[in-house]
């Protein structure tokens, strides 16, 4: 018996011996070992087992796809720009740009906060099918009613050039956005808030970085390459490809013929896979936001009290009666159902006086438009000297101070 076991382990040895003397079977990068068995019969024999390789299938994969699968680069997403119209703050009537021409009559989009109309200096000039010019504090626009056009807002620091197509160059300085557009989509855009810039091509073709994120990608007609940090995605118009994780230390190459080969920290695997499919594109810029409409949430007509009455005197001029009847018809055509009429005066006289003149003047207009069929629940107020718009130490300061307002609301 003892003979037996020293025979079988030298017999081992030399196994072991002559496979080490011809390099040894690294296709499987397995070491071999010998062990002693004993058989039924009481006789050992010397058996050679192979270590299985402590890497787990687990580790070759990318996490969420299979094995030798390379991932999809990740779709660009820009976002929003920030500009947020108010549908509730748009000048909408439109039908009062048949007043504004009309003599002693202009038609202004104002802010009403608290009972108060908040002027500033601002002008407005109306033209047809919405076209028009605004100039307030801060905000400057001319729109040719079409979203094209030209707008500033000095304390947003927005800024917009828009044609018909869509295409132009938009900038928000305090976001420290900038777009410039052509109207096939191709262009470029930066954006501070998220470190983010694109140039783009009509083909989807370009550059995208995100330096919050470490993303770089670059698309052309061959490949297109990400990169994030320690991961590395390369897609080809072959069909080949490969992907690499230099942090935990896996490769992955599709050769575009059906195999893979997977290398993960020296170690080898290969496997069948698809060629890749090379569709990958950068996406097309939005068109520059439109010429945004004036914000405002009332529209204001003034009538002139000196076309409307004679001297120090409340009851509406036969001459005026042909505007404030035009004035009704646009109110009862676009559906007018509440406004207020205001009265205005000078300083002349005492405030009690223009007081009470203020109010029957507002009170008159409100009982002719009543009379000519305006069925809107009118309101009326009568301000006397107490909110000039002008000075009233000139005769045009004056004249600009008498004045009867209707406020239309349109929320």
């Amino acid at each position: 018996m003892k003979k037996s076991i020293i025979y079988a382990s030298i017999l081992a040895m030399s196994i072991l011996v002559a496979g080490c003397g011809k390099g040894g079977d690294k296709a499987d990068n397995k070491e071999s070992s010998s062990v002693a068995v004993e058989t039924s019969n009481g006789e050992t024999t010397a058996e050679t087992t192979k270590a299985e390789s402590k890497v787990n299938e687990e580790d070759l994969k990318v996490p969420g796809y299979a094995l030798g699968e390379i991932p999809e680069i990740p779709v660009v997403v820009l976002p929003s720009l920030g500009v947020e119209e108010d549908d509730n703050a748009k000048i909408k009537l439109d039908a009062t740009k048949a007043l504004a021409s009309a003599k002693g009559i202009t038609v202004t989009p104002v802010k009403v906060e608290n009972d108060q109309v908040i002027r500033g200096a601002s002008t407005a000039q109306l033209g047809e099918n919405g076209s028009g010019q605004y100039s307030g504090e801060n905000v400057t626009v001319q729109t040719d009613g079409d979203g094209s056009g030209q707008f500033s807002d000095a304390e947003k620091g927005i800024t917009i050039q828009r044609e018909t197509d869509g295409s132009g160059q938009y900038s928000d300085i305090n976001k420290g956005i900038t777009l410039q557009v052509n109207a096939d989509g191709s262009g470029t855009y930066t954006d501070n808030r998220y470190g983010m810039s694109l140039i783009v091509e009509v083909d989807g073709t370009g550059m995208y970085t995100n330096s919050q994120n470490s993303v770089n990608i670059t698309v052309d007609e061959e490949e297109a390459i990400y990169t994030e940090g320690n991961i590395t995605i390369e897609l080809r118009k072959d069909g080949s490809g490969s992907y690499a994780d230099r942090g935990k230390g896996l490769e992955i190459e599709n050769d575009g013929k059906g195999k893979a080969v997977i290398t993960y920290k020296g170690e080898e695997k290969e496997v069948d896979v698809k060629p890749l499919v090379y569709s990958y594109k950068l996406p097309l810029l939005r068109s520059v936001p439109a010429v945004p409409a004036i914000e405002a949430n009332s529209i204001m007509i003034t009538l002139d009290s000196g076309v409307l009455f004679d001297v120090d005197k409340h009851d509406i001029r036969p001459e005026a009666k042909e505007t404030l009847n035009d004035l009704a018809k646009i109110l009862t055509e676009a559906n007018i159902t509440d406004f207020e009429i205001d009265g205005h005066t000078d300083s002349d006289a005492d405030d009690a006086h223009n007081q009470t003149l203020s109010e029957n003047r507002a009170n008159s207009v409100k009982s002719y438009l009543q009379s000519v069929g305006v069925t809107a629940n009118i309101t009326t107020n009568g301000y006397g000297e107490s909110r000039p718009v002008a000075t009233n130490e000139t005769a045009e300061g004056k004249q600009l101070n008498r004045r009867v307002e209707i406020i239309i609301p349109v929320l």
